[in-house]
């Protein structure tokens, strides 16, 4: 059997290509409300929290370097999605919070991504989807700890530090 014949191979470049056209798809259709998905999903992880989250704390959460998360922050931040504030105790670390303009928003973004959800599914059974949910997260498990060694390191509570919260 060729490299090509083996459904492994192929689940492989079908997953890369899927989630390359689907982020793409869900840019396009983000991008009327301001947004990006790698904006997103950071609005989505910080509406989890209304305690806000520390910059690192988010950038784990949605798994870029701390970096790269200052960027889409400063973007946020002058777009009004977002406030940072000092941590207190810590004068160098800062929190973030939502503000009021992203809270409503957040129903809008949500239905974007159910609109492009029914779209990509509307011929899968619910079977088929939990089977690939299951799939993929057996995945994911595998691949994080390979991926970031110092995510899959236990928490204060002894599971996995947390990563995503939310994805379309």
């Amino acid at each position: 059997m060729t490299s090509n014949d083996d459904p492994s191979y192929r689940l492989g470049l079908a997953l890369a290509e899927v989630s390359r056209m689907w982020r793409h798809v869900l840019d396009a259709r983000l991008k009327p409300l301001g947004l990006s998905t790698a904006r997103w999903v950071a609005l989505v992880n910080l509406s989890a929290h209304s305690e806000g989250l520390t910059q690192n704390a988010l950038a784990l959460r949605v798994g870029i370097k701390g970096s790269t998360l200052v960027r889409q922050l400063d973007l946020l931040e002058a777009d009004g999605w977002v406030v940072r504030r000092a941590q207190p105790g810590d004068r160098r670390a800062k929190r973030v919070f939502l503000t009021a303009k992203a809270r409503p928003a957040l129903a809008s973004i949500a239905a974007v991504g159910r609109g492009l959800r029914r779209e990509l599914l509307r011929d899968s059974s619910e079977a088929e989807i939990r089977a690939c949910v299951r799939l993929l997260g057996r995945l994911k498990a595998r691949l994080q700890p390979l991926a970031d060694p110092l995510a899959s390191a236990p928490g204060a509570d002894g599971r996995p530090s947390p990563r995503l919260v939310a994805a379309e």
